[in-house]
């Protein structure tokens, strides 16, 4: 690009700019804001004879000048850092990272950068201790002193490699940075270049130069931007021309030019415009009669079809810019064969594209010395993605988590692959959709017999199975495949028994006597006993297969949930005598719902987990007690056949 210095490694112009030519440039620059000045458009780029040699600085005239242009380029940066990024790592570790970002106004000057990337190239400049014509080194907590934004105008490129066989052929050896103080030399590592769209390898004439910056965005629609521009500097006129009087008067060359003044002022004055035409009436029609007088009319202008060739020429500026025209002009769908959905999602793909293939590595280089500066440590666990342009629906989002949960389960129950590979799935599938955020480094920090479930339990118990209720069972040598020895083998599971029955599951709660003593903290004068505390899992009257039920989902190895401390929590009578803790659990909701969905059935609308404290609470004022917000530890799945008679059995303490 003309006007950039080239320069050799010891600072020396190899191809030096005369104060001519840069005359010539700046004299083209301000010609072009003049003719802009003067209604011209963006067209005087395409007129300008030095439109070949100055095209970026004409070009970056004509942004300057039309605001269509300006979303042009704007509109790519400004949704390529909208939402920014969202970090899977230590919470402590994302503080001081995003303080840092905050510190910066890392988010800002991408942005700025993003624009310059669209105007034929930038970079971010590093701030790090030591001499800059040296390379970055790690910077201690704060050692990052700032990030400032450059346009490819301001950076002179030394000694591009061109050895076509070299790791950093077109790379430059250093960056050369023109200031009022004099030159100086930046090591490569201190730069983060933002360059645009590479040029074909057929582009021979290409230089090296414009060759490593990309090619310019804005010269691509430039010429489009103009024709629209052009189009509706156009139609501004011709409303303006519609309010045009012409006024007819016969002999008006031979008219005293005093009168002439009076009557026009008159008739201005009368219809309070001066936006009138005045001509030579002739003195006969068109039929040979005398006119004279004066004749009086609007101008008349047709406007079918203005509309449809403006957006024609918009349409054509949103295809060449690859940027919807409803995003583009800010306007809603219409018509009968309207995409604005379609067109949304494809925007916001092409958006994820440029992201991860421009935005991302940029990132990268900073982070390397960004989390340094933050007084993070340099680790695998620091994870981050792009956040999502759309949010989705709460309730989609939940309906397609359910969805999901219910396919993997019948998955597993088809056996159709070993439980390591299937966890390993089940755990990518999570990770993918974000769902469970910082799962996926406390996961990766597991040995993997712990994190796949490779290894069984060490007493080859299985806490979801039904064992028998007539206890153990003595098994022939027939079918022990040894002598008769009388030894007593476990009781088989009615897991292996697929015969339907109502069916009961619950899970005991653990730490019931912490429980128990907030509860007579709080008045109760007696509470269930510990080992009748327990959260039910399922209520079905209706027979059910327990195989078809599926396992939980916890990835504790001895199959025990922990609900967290806090969160939702109240005290309330349920029916007519019991006095239970709510509390809320996605995980037993869902496991819940997908027993359901298997075909058991629950007695109510809505599934509530909760703890039962008593059936006999006398007088305590329920309004008036803080519920317990304490963790709440259960044991396993306890699969059981539905006793009807149930509450005959709980005593209380």
């Amino acid at each position: 690009m003309a006007g950039t210095l080239i320069v050799d490694s010891s600072g020396a112009p190899m191809q030096p700019v005369s104060s001519p030519v840069r005359a010539v440039r700046d004299a083209s620059i301000g010609a072009a804001f003049a003719s802009f000045g003067n209604g011209g458009g963006i067209a005087a780029y395409q007129r300008s004879p030095l439109s070949g040699m100055f095209a970026l600085d004409l070009a970056f005239a004509a942004y300057l000048a039309s605001g269509l242009l300006q979303k042009v380029i704007d509109i790519p940066a400004a949704d390529r850092t909208r939402e920014w990024r969202d970090w899977q790592a230590d919470d402590d570790a994302i503080k001081l990272i995003e303080a840092e970002e905050k510190r910066l106004q890392i988010r800002a000057k991408f942005k700025a950068a993003e624009v310059l990337r669209g105007l034929g190239g930038g970079a971010l400049v590093l701030a790090l201790p030591g001499d800059p014509a040296t390379p970055a080194p790690l910077p201690s907590k704060g050692g990052l002193q700032a990030v400032n934004v450059v346009s490819r105008r301001q950076l002179a490129l030394v000694d591009i490699d061109e050895e076509l066989t070299s790791p950093t052929y077109g790379e430059p050896k250093f960056f050369r940075m023109e200031t009022s103080a004099g030159g100086k030399s930046i090591h490569p590592s201190r730069v983060i270049p933002f360059r645009g769209e590479p040029y074909p390898a057929m582009a021979a004439t290409v230089t090296a130069e414009d060759r490593y910056w990309g090619q310019c965005r804005l010269l691509r629609v430039v010429n489009e931007v103009a024709k629209s521009d052009d189009a509706s500097r156009w139609f501004s006129q011709l409303i303006r021309k519609a309010k045009l009087l012409r006024f007819g008067i016969s002999g008006l060359p031979d008219y005293d030019q005093d009168v002439l003044n009076q009557r026009v002022a008159l008739i201005a004055q009368s219809e309070n415009l001066l936006n009138a035409t005045i001509y030579n009436l002739p003195a006969k029609d068109g039929a040979g009669n005398e006119a004279g007088g004066e004749k009086i009319e609007d101008y008349q202008v047709t406007w079918t079809g203005i509309p449809a060739v403006q957006d024609m020429l918009d349409q054509r500026v949103a295809a060449v810019s690859d940027i919807p025209f409803t995003r583009l002009m800010g306007r809603s769908p219409a018509g009968m064969n309207a995409t604005g959905e379609h067109d949304l999602s494809n925007w916001h793909a092409a958006v994820g594209a440029g992201q991860e293939l421009e935005v991302r590595p940029c990132l990268e280089r900073l982070d390397a010395v960004l989390l340094p500066s933050a007084g993070v440590a340099l680790n695998d666990d620091q994870i981050w993605r792009f956040s999502p342009l759309s949010k989705p629906n709460p309730k989609d989002e939940a309906d397609r988590f359910d969805k999901t949960v219910t396919a993997l389960g019948k998955i597993r129950d088809m056996a159709a692959m070993p439980d390591e590979a299937f966890n390993a799935g089940v755990q990518g599938v999570i990770e993918q959709n974000g769902w469970m955020p910082g799962a996926v480094q406390r996961l990766a920090q597991m040995p993997d017999d712990e994190r796949f479930g490779i290894a069984p339990d060490a007493d080859d118990t299985d806490p979801s199975a039904l064992t028998q209720q007539q206890g153990e069972e003595v098994i022939p040598s027939s079918r022990r495949g040894g002598e008769d020895d009388g030894s007593v083998a476990p009781a088989r599971r009615a897991a292996n028994d697929a015969k339907p029955i109502p069916l009961y599951v619950q899970r005991k709660l653990l730490n019931a006597d912490e429980l128990i003593r907030w509860a007579k903290a709080q008045g109760f004068k007696t509470t269930l006993d510990a080992s009748d505390m327990h959260v039910t899992v399922l209520y079905s009257r209706t027979p059910v297969d327990p195989i078809k039920m599926g396992t939980t989902w916890s990835d504790d190895e001895k199959g025990n949930l922990t609900i967290k401390p806090g969160g939702p929590r109240a005290v309330e009578k349920l029916g007519e005598s019991a006095v239970v803790l709510l509390f809320a659990s996605d995980d037993l909701s869902w496991r819940h719902r997908s027993m359901v969905e298997a075909g058991a059935s629950h007695d109510y609308d809505e599934y509530q987990p909760h703890v039962t404290l008593t059936y006999e609470a006398g007088d305590v004022d329920l309004d008036a007690i803080k519920p317990f917000t304490g963790a709440l530890r259960f044991g396993p799945e306890l699969f059981e056949p539905l006793d009807l008679d149930w509450k005959q059995k709980v005593t209380e303490e």
